[in-house]
């Protein structure tokens, strides 16, 4: 048996706690050309979010964030493997 997808349209969420989270306990998507905007900080973890533009404030995210473009000079990442300058080197050598 097959569950059809779910939908809510609405302008905007508010949650029930004016100074609480609003929560999406299992993940969102928004579609291509639409706009996902918040108003104060964003945690992506532990659910899966599929955004096609993101317009808010910091990221909190666990797992693996993909896009095709980060935009600004990346002093905020955390917690990246870094390779060390001879591996760096053998993979361009290498190609």
């Amino acid at each position: 048996m097959t569950v059809p997808n779910s939908k809510i349209l609405v302008d905007s969420i508010e949650g029930y706690d004016p100074v609480g989270p609003v929560n999406v306990s299992y993940g969102a998507t928004i579609p291509p050309g639409a706009v996902f905007q918040i108003n104060g900080n964003a945690d992506f973890s532990p659910g899966i979010v599929t955004i096609g533009t993101y317009n808010g404030g910091n990221v909190n995210a666990t797992g693996i964030v993909t896009a095709a473009s980060f935009v600004g000079d990346s002093s905020g990442f955390t917690n990246l493997p870094v390779i060390n300058d001879s591996k760096a080197i053998a993979f361009t050598l290498l190609g």
